[in-house]
């Protein structure tokens, strides 16, 4: 097994592939054991990405993989520089849809001139937050009447198809940014990445 070769002036390390099942991979290394939150890169041109979760002792990880795993087996080599995840992020990124690991996947022009960032980061210290509670007024009455939201909470929105969540959540979008100058983000996963295109394509029409 290869290790410590230069690669793009990184040190690669490379691991081999001891268990799959479904998204979650075991990999071995006979040393430099990666670090939790580490990304391997495996498959036909290194297409699937696996994030480190866990180090199972001396020379083996378990992660997650990030994308499909068609083709995945026992055996596979594996490489990795050490690094994280990272994402961009600034004001060149609003507007724009981006996938998991960062790329645009809106059809525009790559963005440039943004600080690339990684995705584990740790929470604002204590000192920062705020220790009172406010209500987060949303614009829409039945909202902030029968069921008011707290500012920096969290809140489920639960429904059967074709109920008005996306509906719904639109709207509170578009009260976020025309009338609290705020700033939104959507996360879309599995389903709701084509509700996600459909919010975005309404929001471009309401920008126009």
């Amino acid at each position: 097994m290869e290790n410590g070769l230069k690669h793009n002036d990184n040190i690669v390390n490379y691991g081999i592939i001891t268990s799959v099942r479904g998204s979650i991979v075991d990999v071995e290394f006979e040393n430099n054991l990666p670090s939790i939150y580490s990304v391997l890169h495996t498959g036909k041109d290194n297409q699937i990405v696996i994030e480190v979760l866990t180090q199972l002792g001396s020379q083996r990880i378990r992660g997650i993989a990030l994308n499909p795993t068609q083709g995945l087996a026992r055996g596979m080599r594996v490489e990795t520089t050490g690094k994280e995840l990272t994402v961009p992020v600034g004001k060149n990124i609003m507007g724009r849809m981006f996938d998991v690991f960062g790329n645009s996947i809106d059809h525009l022009e790559p963005v440039s001139n943004v600080e690339q960032r990684n995705i584990h980061q740790p929470p604002p210290p204590l000192g920062t937050r705020s220790t009172k509670s406010e209500c987060f007024e949303t614009g829409i009455k039945a909202i902030d009447v029968l069921v008011p939201l707290e500012r920096g909470g969290k809140a489920g929105l639960f429904g059967g198809a074709g109920v008005g969540k996306t509906v719904l959540l639109t709207e509170m979008i578009h009260n976020m940014v025309g009338h609290n100058k705020g700033i939104s983000m959507f996360c879309g996963i599995g389903e709701r990445c084509r509700e996600g295109q459909e919010l975005y394509e309404e929001m471009k029409k309401q920008m126009c």
